[in-house]
């Protein structure tokens, strides 16, 4: 048994997923699993996944059609059999030491789920970003503070979580995250939140890809209109960005102490 699963939902990923997978096998720590959950996609996504998984048993394919997404999501988390599950999408990134990273963090804390500091990479692969936000609010999460008006969204390619967190989901839960179409990784923290606290390891997991395909105005509305759908946490406009201002400000300060704090560790 695998003590990290990587599900990978995907639709016709072709230009990327072979480097998502690379950045998987990559990886110092080597006891995970990649369950990739094509939907049966008409471009050469699912040969360049068997191609993979040929030289490596660890990768899984699931292909068949779903309902998008989160069912895809849902589907893979039910087929994982690792400890810890993490989420990357087929355009996005792990950094080589992630695994490993978070094994040494779990066996010293007891998370039950994790972040690094979010950070982008440009569609070639380079590095665009790093963001050092250092702290979360348990409450504020649970409260649906965590969108784009407000205090920003919470990295998914960067969280890993523990299967007996996502075991604590209601059967009702499930089926609303299903439903979603874009904000089903808003849904699914507030509903951690609930249960525990997120915790910050001072270093970059994983990122997010930007690239023409993923840039539309247009997709970023339909995220926040279903964000919206969830009765979040909102604020008037002028006083949402000061305190997603502040917030960033607070978050950067627990940064720095977090990295001072691994510093000493040495």
């Amino acid at each position: 048994m695998a003590t990290f699963s990587v599900i990978t939902p995907v639709l016709n990923g072709a230009r990327f997923i072979g480097a998502a997978i690379d950045s998987v096998t990559a990886q110092s720590n080597t006891d995970w699993e990649m369950i990739v959950v094509d939907g049966a996609s008409t471009d050469d996504t699912a040969k360049i996944v068997a191609d993979k998984s040929s030289g490596d048993k660890r990768i899984r394919l699931l292909s068949e059609p779903d309902q998008g997404m989160y069912d895809a999501l849902l589907k893979g988390v039910d087929a994982a059999q690792g400890e810890w599950i993490c989420w990357l999408n087929s355009d996005d990134l792990y950094t080589p030491w992630a695994f490993s990273s978070l094994a040494a963090a779990a066996q010293k804390d007891s998370p039950q789920w994790v972040s690094g500091y979010p950070a982008c990479w440009d569609e070639h692969g380079g590095l665009r970003y790093v963001r050092p936000l250092g702290a979360y609010s348990q409450k504020k999460i649970a409260a649906g503070w965590h969108h784009q008006n407000l205090l920003g969204n919470l990295q998914q390619e960067s969280i890993f979580f523990r299967r007996s967190l996502f075991e604590k989901l209601e059967a009702e839960q499930r089926e609303r995250i299903r439903a979603m179409r874009l904000a089903g990784d808003f849904l699914l923290w507030r509903f951690f939140a609930e249960h525990a606290p997120l915790m910050v390891i001072p270093t970059v997991l994983g990122g997010f890809r930007r690239h023409q395909e993923n840039m539309s105005a247009q997709q970023h509305e339909a995220y926040m209109a279903e964000v919206l759908s969830t009765d979040p946490f909102t604020l008037p406009a002028p006083l949402s960005r000061v305190t997603g201002y502040a917030y960033r400000l607070l978050a950067a300060r627990a940064a720095i102490r977090l990295s001072a704090e691994a510093d000493k560790s040495f």
